[in-house]
């Protein structure tokens, strides 16, 4: 199911991160830069996440006192937070999303229609050579080369940049921040000879940095705000906890951290709505796999778990299909050692982000966007839904997209 993940080079099928199946290639693109994405060094993006989450607010606050719009769709400027906050942390730059209200260039729609067509690809692998990798099919069909040759400018210009500091002896800097594509190029130089880089590793983290690290993370911000604004008593117990830590705006990550209320929300709903809607397979290994029932399956079996399946078995309680909180939280006699052994085997079955030498790498970059921007929205707006009893639709096309969450914001004093 993979191959309509790679890339054609060249007339050549060229694996990606995403799409090889052999895990000591996997690794070689994983390894250079798996430090860049963890908890620690994620944080160190804060100021620039902070600067997308003031221009949030900010734009949220025009649009809440504009009467000619008068509802607030949620579904669309999730997103356009989301891909503003990710282009800012990897180019220190945004395509002005959040500045324009609505898509730009038709980025986010040519981004979904190569989600859709990899959709196909995936669960039909047969249609990837025809509608994808045929050299034919390539030459007619633009957009599969699209956002490949999108980032590559983009690299070469940081590239031809910092060439032209090192001559007039100037540091490559930003005001002191640094961003991920400082990070691709300096994981991707030779050490042979600096001026060259491994251009094969730097498209493959910048795209799937572009191409992977927003519409995941909006689909993620739009579940914690849709089961809050769904269950008002529950939008209370987290605003109380709120107001009751005195937070500033913008949110720190530390504070975030220390409400537990804000945590088991969000865990909760990313829980109920895993960003990917399709299961990722996986080919059984030496002697096969041997099944509860007994029965075994043979060597080189593709088997797969969908997420919103394995997100509902009963490790995580009762009532799955609720948007309960307080299923994370410590229950009335329970010790603090048997809280964190539940909560320990709940988050290991939990698949949002994947499972294994292949979860997802940019969780805490998602994490990062959402534990912030959730309690600073509400502390700025009053927000409720247009229509209380009507239902959200999702659209499964590899990711699992939420549409039209309408809402009335009222600012707050």
């Amino acid at each position: 199911m993979y191959d309509g993940f790679a890339r054609r080079i060249n007339g050549k099928l060229a694996h990606s991160s995403l799409s090889t199946q052999d895990p000591k290639v996997h690794v070689k693109f994983r390894k250079p830069i798996a430090s860049a994405f963890s908890l620690t060094a994620v944080t160190a993006y804060e100021p620039l996440v902070d600067d997308m989450v003031s221009k949030f607010l900010s734009r949220l606050g025009e649009v809440s006192q504009d009467p000619r719009e008068g509802t607030c769709n949620m579904a669309l400027w999730s997103r356009l937070y989301a891909h503003d906050v990710i282009l800012h942390l990897t180019f220190s730059s945004t395509l002005g999303f959040m500045d324009a209200g609505a898509d730009v260039d038709d980025f986010i729609s040519k981004l979904d229609g190569n989600l859709n067509r990899n959709a196909l690809l995936s669960t039909m692998p047969w249609t990837a050579y025809w509608l994808k990798h045929n050299p034919i099919v390539g030459l007619l069909w633009k957009d599969n080369y699209m956002f490949t040759s999108w980032v590559l400018q983009r690299i070469q210009g940081r590239i031809a940049e910092r060439q032209k500091m090192h001559k007039s002896g100037t540091i490559h800097t930003k005001d002191g921040k640094t961003d991920f594509l400082d990070v691709f190029l300096d994981a991707a130089r030779s050490d042979d000879d600096p001026s060259n880089y491994n251009f094969t590793l730097l498209i493959d983290w910048t795209l799937v940095n572009v191409m992977a690290g927003a519409d995941t993370t909006a689909i993620g911000l739009r579940a914690v705000l849709w089961f809050l604004l769904k269950d008002p008593s529950r939008k209370e117990l987290l605003l109380q906890e709120i107001h009751g830590a005195k937070l500033s705006v913008p949110v720190s990550w530390k504070r975030s951290q220390q409400l537990p209320y804000l945590d088991a929300c969000i865990k909760e709903a990313l829980r109920l709505c895993p960003a990917i809607g399709l299961g990722l397979e996986r080919k059984v290994p030496g002697a096969g796999l041997k099944m509860p029932d007994g029965y075994v399956l043979p060597e080189g079996t593709n088997v797969s778990m969908n997420a919103w399946v394995v997100n509902r078995q009963s490790t995580f309680g009762g009532n799955v299909d609720d948007f309960i909180p307080e299923r994370w939280l410590r229950q009335g006699g329970e010790s603090v050692q048997q809280h964190r052994n539940r909560t320990t085997r709940m988050k290991r079955a939990d698949l949002t982000f994947g499972g294994g030498a292949r979860a997802c790498t940019g969780k805490y970059i998602a994490f990062l966007e959402i534990y912030k921007v959730v309690p600073a929205l509400l502390l700025k707006f009053d927000i409720n839904l247009v229509d209380q009893d009507a239902d959200w639709v999702t659209i499964n096309r590899w990711t699992v997209r939420q549409n039209d969450i309408q809402c009335r914001l009222k600012p707050r004093k």
